[in-house]
């Protein structure tokens, strides 16, 4: 027998190990992506279903993709709405936990990081921080300072709290997370305080006093190591993870805080920003330091032309005039940090606009106004995500 005779034959590709994880890595990281190559055999599902193969699959692709929106309107129930097919993900999926109490609900308030924050103010005196792919529940009961009769407004915000180097947010309920709620209290005073679930604990509750009267709160957005929220007539709340400290700062003068025409945007520069919507025009502002060091809002260059971005059909006066509203009727009711995208109402429906692109997209069809408020849910959707891999729609 020759030397050669006793050389073993090199593996498939498919066959070694090594070289197929390097492979399935590089899938996409669309939803259907990890469901479907989990379907090819026993082995695949195998390897797909690692957490350490999953924790490689997050860190390669860094950024989760967007799955959805939870729709929340006044007195209705909340519900997700879907991104179009092919990355499909049937809306029962995300089905939002229901009240042991009669005639309760639970207000959904965000998303971050994969997980979603829900309030009950009245009922259960209750947070549930919720991962909508498992279903897992934390629940958190109110700061003990908290007397509901006083209370007017009310806004929640949860994050993933890893520091651990090389953390990728997408799995995120196994770790610990931070949690902040805000109030106000008749109509002037806002309230905050932290909650860590590292420690299990509230920190203490903070307040500033303001002179103007607040109408509504908007979602916060996470600007560095500071939650913003939008407060109507006043300007900007700011409360600081690291100093537990809240302060108020003051919008641009020349802009009106209606709802539905201001939305608070972290910009390229992870900056605090603001997209202020005027008819069909966007302007953007951020905070910027001048040459004294004094931080200002400053007017950017970019600003943003609906009328250029909106399909044709959206712009045809005859065509889009229905029931007596105005066609050009447009207002913001949603964002996504981690995107910088803007959801857009219409008459004609709901529009994604992706603000560093330049681009829009038609998400949700309609033919009248709506006061939804768009909640966008981003997260990596894999084959071990309890049993998520078996709604995906995988005749799309």
């Amino acid at each position: 027998m020759s030397s050669t005779d006793s050389t073993p034959s090199p593996l498939a590709p498919l066959d070694d190990e090594d070289l197929l994880q390097e492979i399935l890595l590089r899938l996409p990281a669309q939803p259907s992506s990890l469901p479907r190559a989990s379907l090819v055999s026993p082995r695949w599902r195998r390897i797909l279903s690692d957490p350490k193969f999953l924790a490689c699959f997050r860190r390669h692709h860094k950024k989760p993709p967007l799955l959805g929106f939870f729709a929340e309107e006044w007195g209705m129930p909340t519900v997700f709405k879907p991104v179009d097919p092919p990355y499909h993900i049937p809306a029962e999926r995300f089905s939002v936990p229901k009240p042991s109490k009669p005639y309760a609900s639970w207000d959904l308030l965000g998303c971050r990081h994969g997980l979603a924050v829900l309030v009950n103010m009245w009922q259960h005196r209750q947070i549930i921080v919720w991962d909508p792919l498992s279903g897992q529940q934390h629940r958190v009961n109110f700061p003990s300072g908290l007397h509901k009769n006083e209370v007017a407004f009310w806004h929640a915000s949860v994050m993933c709290a890893d520091d651990q180097d090389g953390h990728v947010h997408g799995d995120c309920f196994s770790s610990p997370f931070k949690l902040v709620l805000i109030w106000v209290v008749r109509h002037k005073q806002p309230f905050a305080c932290l909650y860590e679930s590292a420690s299990g604990g509230w920190g203490e509750i903070v307040f500033t006093d303001i002179t103007d009267r607040i109408y509504f709160i908007s979602p916060g957005v996470l600007v560095g190591n500071e939650l913003c929220w939008l407060l109507s007539g006043v300007g900007v709340l700011v409360f600081g993870l690291a100093d537990q400290n809240l302060r108020v700062i003051k919008t641009p003068s020349c802009i009106t805080l209606s709802f539905g025409s201001v939305q608070l945007i972290r910009t390229k520069d992870s900056r605090l920003g603001l997209a202020y919507l005027s008819e069909l025009t966007i302007q953007l502002w951020e905070q910027k330091p001048d040459y004294d060091g004094v931080v200002r809002w400053v007017l950017l260059h970019t600003t943003i032309q609906l009328e250029d971005l909106f399909p044709q059909m959206f712009m045809d006066e005859e065509s889009v005039r229905i029931k007596g509203y105005n066609d050009k009727y447009v207002k913001i009711n949603g964002y996504d940090e981690n995107t910088n995208v803007i959801v857009l109402s219409t008459i004609r429906g709901d529009f994604t606009l992706e603000v560093d692109m330049m681009e829009i997209k038609h998400i949700i069809k309609r033919n009248f106004k709506s006061s939804n408020i768009y909640y966008p849910y981003a997260n990596f959707y894999t084959a071990a995500k309890g049993v998520g891999w078996k709604w995906l729609d995988l005749e799309l």
